[in-house]
């Protein structure tokens, strides 16, 4: 592309909606900053408006997410689900907490995430990450029919068929994480991720995971 075509690219770009260059006017610390705004014919101070994204240190919102598997030695089917809180106490790092649902194919996970992520303070913002998946494995359907016990309350014990709810087991996965924001106006964001779980269940269980999030955050 030439210097020309570049040029009036970022110029179009800049004037046009959704990609205004004053694009975080809604949070309060980006309208103060760019309340003049540049001039119309200043690329420069148009670009510079277009990609920063200092203001967002100090922003904490709610998250969801979903993601499924890319590849893995398990050659399992992995999908998941998670809802959390995310926040920013500086504009190059965030942190993250929330409750996960995953299913690789053969049991479901139920557990909390946390994780933190190192980014640029920009408008499209390539991170890298590392996160903790701490979670147990439900059992939703035990056989119950020699435990002595009432479990589902029909005044009957360890009748034929007799099933009880409970946890089969414990597992940890740690991961490291690399993807990209983008800030749709000050406080909402979207963003796509890649992970791959280390499981302490073995090498079998590790896995890819592809996933998508979104975010609104607020002060």
């Amino acid at each position: 592309m030439t210097k020309f075509s570049l040029a009036t690219f970022l110029i179009l770009l800049a004037g046009c909606q959704p990609f205004k260059s004053r694009y975080a006017m809604d949070d309060r610390e980006y309208a103060a900053k760019y309340a003049e705004g540049a001039e119309p014919g200043d690329l420069v101070g148009k670009t510079k408006q277009a990609i920063d994204a200092r203001h967002v240190a100090g922003l904490g919102g709610v998250y969801a997410s979903g993601a499924g598997q890319y590849s893995g030695d398990s050659n399992k089917p992995v999908v998941g689900a998670e809802v959390g809180y995310e926040y920013y106490p500086t504009s190059y790092f965030s942190q993250r907490i929330g409750g996960t649902l995953l299913y690789n194919g053969d049991l479901p996970y139920a557990g909390v995430d946390l994780g933190a992520r190192l980014q640029s303070p920009t408008r499209f913002a390539p991170f890298v990450g590392v996160g903790m998946f701490n979670g147990i494995i439900p059992t939703l359907s035990a056989n119950a029919e020699d435990d002595n016990a009432d479990n589902d309350q029909d005044g009957a014990v360890d009748e034929d068929g007799e099933t009880d709810w409970g946890i089969n087991g414990y597992t940890v996965a740690v991961y490291p994480e690399f993807g990209a924001h983008f800030w749709i106006n000050g406080t909402g964001r979207a963003t796509v991720y890649s992970r791959y779980f280390v499981s302490s269940a073995g090498r079998d269980q590790d896995q890819w995971i592809l996933g998508g999030q979104m975010t609104i955050f607020s002060r």
